[in-house]
């Protein structure tokens, strides 16, 4: 944190490329040359949405105090992007009201920016630091009396206070910035924006474009597609937009090249982008293999592209378990890159006796593979049950070499109201039974198949948080809460053993991470998201 941490992030990544998993050297996603150069600019650490980084996280237990934190005041934020601008590091957290720009330049975590997305500034212009803090202690007052009623209707309260939504609730979800630092990201349901600060540290990131895409498509193509779930970035710098029922290519400036469309079929998450552009998008009821051509989006099996359907519930029937998802509820993470002998895309499906992890072929399938029984295609690679998660998950795999991690994401006793993800956030674990356990599946390349590794049967899963692996040290950091306290261990990402526990400040709401995902910042810092604030934590310094 401490001295020169780019410098350090340079070591790590001369580490990282030849860190071993078992006896052979593990392949990493191609790095991407329109992204900006960073250890986390887009969702889920890279195109490929592995969820795997290179900075060494700590290492030593602590208990963390107040002291150990900073946080800078949102409504949510699943995880802040940053970038490098010279020496100084800058952190960007999109959320639903706009958009937060913090220096985070060696021990500083200090508010630079907060500017609302263009026609939101009313609502963003009610909802101060002040509001925030009381909306959290309402909400504390409830979880620490145990008063589950009343914390659902805090919980509902929330909406209205913050001025949100549940389909406004997503904006800024998924960001990116592209190599010459600008920050894209979704809100209002179809709007992008593009945003810029002149790559200084001191000056403000303001919004300097903004598209309704979907006004964008022929009138009739406009029909059902009513928001934006997720964005990525081919290897030739085009943003590609999942929304519901279609995929869509634009240019940096916004602009719609060319788009492709899924009448029926809810498109619930964001999108993995391979080096050579193929996109894989899930539906509620197929895996999508589609292809940038460089001039066109192509669906043509000629060009690569290919479907697959998949196990899911009957209509409606996850949500009433607490789901966010009619289908699958993972983003897709690739497995297999480089000279890997197979190239595999990942989700979790929506079986309806429990959550299988659905490996597909991602190029040609294999001649002598035959369709395994019980699978929806040949395009199947091989399918195995998650015993622990009752529904599908949320949480998007994290993958690293042959290795799947999962989290149980079913809350045992849902809120009464489908798709109200923040009471089930604010009362899981507290009030109610909290979802539970997390499982590593291996990839058997000889025999093209999964087995079930190690298992961690008492994680808290409330949050929903995809954990994330250091190629650095071979550990992989994981949420967690015990006893109401919010917490973060790191296991050996082989066999699964407890390596080091930080446990957060204290009790309180705040620590929370609910929809997050893991990052570090350059010095091994925590950097985290969720409710009420953007996080970091004086983990740095806890490195061997």
């Amino acid at each position: 944190m401490r001295s020169s941490p780019w410098l350090a992030c340079l070591v790590a990544l001369a580490v990282s490329a030849v860190h071993t998993a078992g006896a052979s050297a593990v392949n990493m996603p191609a790095v991407n040359p329109w992204l900006a150069e960073s250890p986390y600019a887009i969702s889920h650490h890279n195109p490929a949405q592995t969820d795997v980084t290179h900075i060494p996280g700590p290492t030593r237990s602590a208990a963390l105090t107040a002291r150990d934190a900073q946080t800078v005041a949102l409504t949510w934020c699943s995880a802040p992007t940053y970038k490098r601008a010279g020496d100084d590091i800058i952190v960007i957290a999109s959320n639903p009201l706009g958009l937060v720009k913090v220096r985070a330049t060696g021990e500083d975590f200090s508010l630079v920016s907060d500017v609302p997305y263009p026609g939101r500034e009313d609502v963003h212009a009610r909802v101060d630091e002040r509001r925030i803090a009381q909306v959290k202690d309402a909400i504390d007052y409830r979880r620490r009396n145990r008063q589950d009623i009343r914390l659902l209707i805090e919980a509902w309260l929330m909406y209205w206070k913050f001025g949100i939504n549940l389909r406004t609730m997503p904006s800024g979800a998924y960001a990116l910035i592209d190599r010459d630092g600008y920050h894209y990201t979704f809100y209002d349901r179809v709007h992008l924006v593009k945003s810029f600060d002149g790559n200084r540290v001191d000056e403000p990131l303001l919004p300097v474009k903004h598209a309704d895409i979907v006004a964008q498509l022929p009138a009739p193509a406009r029909t059902g597609i009513d928001k934006i779930l997720g964005i990525n970035l081919t290897y030739d710098g085009h943003i590609v937009v999942a929304a519901n029922g279609a995929v869509i290519v634009v240019t940096r400036d916004l602009a719609v090249v060319d788009y492709r469309l899924f009448p029926g079929e809810y498109v619930e998450n964001s999108i993995a982008i391979d080096e050579n552009d193929g996109i894989y998008l899930v539906t509620s009821s197929h895996m999508r293999k589609l292809v940038w051509t460089g001039e066109r989006l192509s669906v043509d099996e000629a060009d690569g592209a290919w479907q697959s359907a998949y196990d899911v519930m009957r209509e409606g029937e996850a949500l009433k378990l607490g789901a966010a998802s009619h289908g699958s509820g993972t983003t897709p993470s690739l497995l297999g890159f480089g000279d890997d002998e197979d190239k595999l895309v990942v989700i979790a499906d929506g079986n309806a006796r429990n959550a299988q992890i659905v490996a597909f072929w991602r190029d040609a399938i294999p001649a002598e593979f035959a369709q395994k029984p019980g699978t929806q295609s040949r395009r199947i690679a091989d399918q195995i049950p998650f015993t622990l998660s009752r529904t599908t998950i949320e949480a998007s795999p994290v993958v690293y070499g042959n290795g799947v991690l999962v989290v149980n994401s079913t809350y045992p006793e849902p809120g009464p109201i489908a798709m109200d993800l923040i009471s089930n956030a604010f009362r899981a674990g507290t009030t109610r039974a909290a979802p539970r356990g997390i499982q590593r599946f291996n990839w058997l390349a000889a025999e093209n198949r999964f087995e079930r590794g190690w298992l961690i049967p008492d994680v808290d899963n409330t949050d929903w948080m995809p954990p994330a692996v250091s190629t650095a040290n071979g550990l992989v950091y994981i949420a967690n809460r015990r006893n109401d306290t919010y917490e973060y261990f790191a296991a050996d990402w082989e066999t699964g053993e407890k390596r080091a526990t930080w446990t957060f400040p204290d009790d309180s709401v705040l620590w929370n991470n609910w929809g997050g995902i893991t990052v570090f910042l350059p010095d091994g810092d925590l950097l985290l998201g969720g409710f009420f604030a953007i996080k970091r934590f004086n983990t740095g310094e806890l490195r061997d």
